[in-house]
């Protein structure tokens, strides 16, 4: 009989092993970056626990399954990966529609751009039709860091300043100034030797790239963009869970992940002004609301071609999505 309860015991825990799966989770951040702290490992954590360990993540960080931003979401789609989480803007895969909440002055707090992209979710499925996504926000609104203050769009004329997509360029051109492509990573050697002026980008990467040593200004309340991120799952790889692990993991994904790279990013931007303020070399100047108005200005005009070039390259109506979202 013991032999009998013995070898019923041992058949159960070889079931229970076999109906567990471990998925794989690639990203290009490094292991003190907040998205990986506050997003992958925070999705690996409430997975398993939601799931009571049927399905389990573990976290490859710093490009260990693939470096680079460019072919996250191709891995996804190929399966090199479970999960990959990576940059809308920056990824080769077209995302036209998510690309969209990137356009300036929507958004001020990348809390809000989350529970809008939510609420408007099926607009978006489109660009997602070969995975599930996991996760869709932003960083935080770009900040003008440079070695002066500026006041107006007449203040960057003929400025070469560093964009980080289409849309940020067309913000640049938009201000007169002379949008200029290259790494984040070359920011702070382009900004010390003078190769650019100045940079839009989040004041998150501001700290994080050290600009605050190199620029004497960041320009704060400025009417620009945010930059979105994704975090998808393969399609094979999600069907083959079953319909209650499948509902368990999207109570813990979607808008609930999505909330915590905005709050991460949000706690990052709060750490980051302060880090520019401690280093006595960078003055934080925050627009008036009439000098954000003068920023303002311009910009119908750009995002109106932006939505045109979108609608006609891409087959759909981009304006239904920006009147979805910026009402």
């Amino acid at each position: 009989m013991k032999n009998i309860v013995l070898g019923a015991a041992a058949i159960l825990a070889m079931t229970t092993t076999a109906s567990a799966a471990e998925w794989t989770y690639a990203h290009y951040n490094q292991p003190t970056h907040e998205l990986h702290l506050g997003v992958a490992l925070e999705m690996a954590q409430d997975v398993e626990e939601a799931t009571d360990g049927e399905l389990t993540i573990r976290v490859f960080p710093s490009g260990e399954l693939g470096a680079g931003p460019a072919q996250q979401y191709t891995r996804a789609l190929d399966g090199i990966a479970d999960v990959t989480q990576g940059l809308v803007a920056s990824d080769t895969f077209p995302l036209p529609r998510t690309m969209l909440m990137e356009l300036p002055n929507l958004f001020d707090t990348p809390q809000e751009a989350v529970d809008v992209l939510w609420e408007n979710i099926e607009l978006f499925e489109p660009d997602f039709q070969g995975t599930k996504v996991m996760a869709l926000f932003p960083n935080n609104p770009a900040a003008l860091v440079l070695n002066r203050p500026v006041s107006s769009p007449a203040d960057l004329e003929g400025l070469n300043i560093r964009a980080s997509s289409a849309i940020g360029a067309g913000i640049m051109e938009a201000w007169g100034a002379t949008p200029v492509t290259m790494p984040a990573g070359d920011l702070y050697n382009a900004l010390q030797t003078g190769v650019i002026d100045g940079a839009l980008i989040g004041i998150d990467g501001i700290n994080a790239y050290r600009l605050q040593e190199v620029a004497s200004h960041v320009i704060t309340n400025i009417p620009g963009n945010i930059t979105m991120f994704y975090v998808v799952a393969n399609r094979d790889s999600w069907d083959g869970l079953s319909e209650d692990v499948q509902a368990e993991v999207l109570e813990v994904a979607e808008h609930a992940l999505s909330m915590k790279g905005a709050d991460a990013f949000a706690v990052s931007g709060e750490e980051a002004i302060e880090a520019i303020n401690a280093s006595g070399n960078t003055e934080i100047v925050e627009l008036t609301t009439e000098q954000r108005a003068l920023f303002a200005e311009p910009l119908p005009a750009m995002v109106e071609n932006y939505l045109d070039q979108v609608s006609a390259a891409e087959g759909f109506d981009a304006q239904e999505i920006y009147t979805a979202i910026s009402q």
